[in-house]
């Protein structure tokens, strides 16, 4: 092993050290005792992904050592479990868009008097070589599904496929991409629109799909991508959400992914069952939240994104 990944390397701790770590970083075990703890650590979480959400927290400097303020293992796990429902409602909202896309988009071909056909061989002739092949060896992959098999086997050239058989074989960024081929070919100004928030729909959902932290870093200022004008000016109607505040929550890459991606479900969906599902899941959401509030009354981070996404949710989403 050469020094330099042996200067990298961090030895794994056992569940006791990884105890003896937390308490050394200034953890405390006021609400969930060590022996609790170890055995979340071993059968519900673990400590890398748990210990993740202590960047919402400040430290202080005791004894030449920094170590967290008013950071209780209860806060961790508090986070975790409300990070993982987040994360399940994210996907189960993302599939929703990407079905509504769908959707609009085969009204939108019907409503041009397109074949079907045409349009699919015209966004492939769009595409660089590069861009084309990345296309086929996704679709090709998808061969040895069980789920899509039948349908590409009948289809073997490409550059063949209807558009209701291509829709449901291309992944969710793909989708997006012909989405906006498709506004330009109509001239469509909505599409144009919503194809900058889409994408960021499919990069909250893609994280929420292999289950990476979505609340883990509330800081500001952590994405350089302006958001939607769409989306602030819906923001900018709720009241309790002042200018200042809005800009500082929404300047953080996670909650301005997750926002973008409620503002976009919140547009007509088909089904009004659909829309009163996710109501009552976002409300629940809301509830989850409010829980345990009194853990981060000393965190003005964590709190205030918490109120933020609470006012946003009752707001875009009220229980009728």
């Amino acid at each position: 092993m050469s020094v330099l990944l042996q200067e990298k390397t961090k030895p794994i701790l056992s569940v006791d050290e990884q105890i003896d770590k937390l308490k050394e970083n200034g953890v405390t075990f006021k609400y969930v005792s060590e022996d609790n703890a170890k055995e979340y650590l071993r059968k519900n979480n673990y400590y890398f992904k748990l210990t993740s959400y202590r960047k919402n927290f400040l430290k202080k400097e005791v004894d030449g050592k920094k170590v967290y303020i008013d950071l209780d293992f209860a806060y961790l796990q508090d986070l975790a479990i409300i990070d993982m429902e987040l994360r399940y409602l994210l996907v189960d909202l993302s599939l929703d868009i990407e079905h509504w896309t769908k959707i609009y988009l085969l009204n939108l071909i019907q409503l041009h008097h397109e074949d079907g056909y045409e349009i699919v061989n015209d966004f492939l002739d769009s595409l660089d070589k590069n861009q084309y092949d990345r296309l086929e060896n996704e679709v090709l992959r998808n061969r040895k599904s069980i789920y899509c098999e039948d349908l590409i086997n009948s289809y073997p050239d490409l550059k063949k496929y209807p558009i209701w058989v291509f829709i449901e074989v291309i992944s969710f960024g793909t989708l997006i991409s012909f989405y906006k081929f498709c506004g330009e070919r109509y001239n469509d100004k909505m599409i144009s629109k919503d194809h900058f928030i889409l994408k960021m729909c499919k990069s909250v959902r893609n994280a929420a799909a292999h289950s990476n932290c979505i609340i883990n870093d509330l800081n500001a200022k952590t994405t350089s991508l302006s958001t939607s004008y769409l989306v602030t000016k819906e923001l900018a109607n709720i009241e309790k959400i002042s200018k200042v505040t809005r800009i500082k929550k929404m300047s953080n890459g996670r909650i301005q992914q997750v926002i973008s991606l409620l503002y976009m479900h919140k547009k007509p969906i088909p089904s009004e069952g659909v829309r009163k599902n996710a109501v009552i899941n976002l409300q629940k959401f809301s509830d989850r939240i409010k829980r345990n509030g009194h853990y981060y009354d000393n965190n003005d981070l964590i709190r205030t994104t918490f109120e933020f996404l609470n006012i946003v949710i009752d707001n875009w989403y009220p229980v009728d």
